[in-house]
């Protein structure tokens, strides 16, 4: 008996929590923003700190930014109708009016509260809508939000109050929607409240400056198989230079300054750091700035066009991270700053281009082979009058594990123009062992006509001699190497080399020097 009072009233519990919901229109159908189903990535996103007008007025910078390997109807197609913010029930009082802009004209409609159709009971949201926005005018466009109250003074004036910040987010923080006309599609953005740039500290500096210290960092990592590279000074030296040039031009964007201008800190092997101080609320500034910052400075290490050779089997990380400090200007210390600096991440890996070369079957991935050549070739004056020798030179590496790890170095290729004209200025190769002091000369081995293929043949090296072997490739001066040597890079020649079954073939490619912007 006492089972079924129980199951009685439990029913009638259950059936009353779906009255209620189903009387405040509420389904409870998606109980977590942007409660609907709709796709939360797409082509359009907002820069993650809002930016703080005054009068309770906060502005949100619409980007476009479409992600990688997207290409359905949210990433290339889809308008931009609408933004929507997850906002406290308590906020949605009567009589509160709200107001907003778009790129600084008045929007076409005010935003509204409104409960969630489908939302769970109470969930909330303020929309903006009717924006107009696409692919070619969204990036940039301006949303500011203005907050009021109702005669009472009752609502919520900023977005401490109004938001409902994301699982383990601290208050002002915003999770936002912004939807396409047909709702199909809703790219989210957690977005920061910047607290408002109060004027700098004022009077004697017996005070201390909140400090954020912002570096860029620029690291290399490979996988097995792979030469593991190594920043020059050179390279060091312009990363740094750009840098400080970026933050210095965002800063003067953002209408701000730098506290320390970026220098140098770390040039060693792999890594490279560049950092500068901001004052912490000028530094929230120039957050929004970070993202588009950080792919300026991964283009610094890959420009357009083929990725530099000597970064292929590489992922290249730019990261932009900022820590808070007190510089002591005189006795006391501040507390800790709430501002955000500038925060970002861009990584790019790097795998080999598919060339038409070698023209035989083989296995031609870098590292099978327990052999390598250096990705820079160096170059003297050739032994014939007239020409130039371009000398490469091979290195003992660890290779990956099958049937080509314990290979012998029987011979090498190079893709080259095979015409008349230029297949006649090839002098020949003049080849050194590691063993060895002095170079014998080798004549060139021309594939038929049309395979674009040269060789340097009997070698048969072992792992000793290889390592540290050159092979000097004489062209009289009427041929450039760009002439030569096929493929898409300036100054460069594919190599392949071979052991003696012709099933194991690592193709590499040497050039001149490290690309250095």
């Amino acid at each position: 008996m006492k089972l079924i009072i129980a199951i009685t009233f439990a029913l009638l519990a259950s059936a009353f929590g779906q009255d209620i919901i189903l009387r405040s229109g509420q389904s409870g159908q998606f109980p977590n923003f942007p409660y609907c189903l709709c796709k939360p990535t797409g082509a359009y996103r907002l820069d993650s700190t809002v930016t703080f007008k005054g009068n309770s007025t906060y502005c949100f910078k619409v980007r476009v930014s479409i992600p990688a390997n997207c290409s359905d109807y949210c990433c290339k197609q889809a308008d931009l109708k609408k933004l929507e913010i997850n906002v406290k029930p308590t906020c949605n009082v009567a009589g509160v009016v709200l107001t907003a802009t778009l790129n600084g004209a008045p929007a076409s409609i005010n935003p509204n509260f409104e409960l969630a159709p489908q939302g769970p009971l109470n969930s909330t949201i303020v929309k903006i809508t009717q924006l107009g926005l696409n692919l070619s005018n969204a990036d940039g466009a301006e949303i500011c939000l203005t907050l009021g109250t109702n005669r009472g003074g009752k609502g919520c004036t900023t977005l401490e109050d109004l938001c409902v910040p994301p699982a383990g987010a601290p208050p002002g923080v915003c999770s936002t929607a912004l939807f396409s006309s047909n709702n199909n599609c809703c790219p989210t953005t957690d977005v920061n409240n910047a607290i408002p740039p109060a004027a700098p500290p004022q009077g004697p500096l017996e005070q201390s400056v909140r400090i954020c210290v912002t570096c860029v960092n620029f690291t290399l990592s490979s996988g097995p198989g792979i030469i593991p590279y190594n920043f020059t000074p050179a390279q060091c030296s312009a990363y740094a230079k750009a840098v400080a040039a970026g933050f210095l031009n965002a800063a003067f964007q953002a209408s701000t300054e730098i506290f320390q201008n970026f220098t140098l800190e770390v040039c060693s092997g792999r890594v490279v750091s560049v950092c500068g101080k901001f004052e912490d609320y000028k530094g929230a500034l120039v957050a929004p700035y970070a993202d588009a910052l950080a792919s300026e400075f991964l283009s610094l290490v890959v420009p357009g066009g083929a990725p530099p050779p000597y970064l292929l089997g590489h992922t290249i990380l730019v990261t932009i991270s900022s820590e808070k400090s007190n510089e002591r200007i005189g006795r006391r210390l501040l507390q800790t700053s709430m501002y955000e600096c500038p925060v970002a991440e861009r990584s790019i890996p790097l795998a080999p281009s598919n060339v038409s070369f070698p023209k035989c079957i083989c296995n031609t991935t870098q590292g099978v082979m327990p052999f390598a050549t250096l990705p820079f070739y160096t170059t003297k004056t050739g032994v014939s009058k007239g020409s130039k020798q371009y000398c490469f030179t091979f290195t003992r590496i660890t290779p990956l594990s099958g049937p080509c790890a314990n290979t012998n170095f029987a011979k090498v290729e190079f893709w080259a123009n095979d015409t008349a004209p230029v297949r006649r200025g090839l002098k020949g190769f003049y080849v050194r062992s590691a063993t060895q002091t002095a170079f014998t000369f080798l004549s060139p081995t021309w594939s038929v006509s049309g395979d674009q293929t040269v060789r340097a043949t009997g070698l048969d090296w072992n792992q000793q001699q290889a390592n540290g072997a050159e092979i000097c490739m004489e062209l009289d001066n009427s041929v450039s190497l760009d002439a030569f040597c096929l493929g898409p890079y300036s100054m460069g020649c594919y190599v392949n080399i071979f052991d003696k079954s012709k099933n194991c073939c690592p193709l590499y490619t040497a050039i001149d020097a490290p690309f250095v912007p």
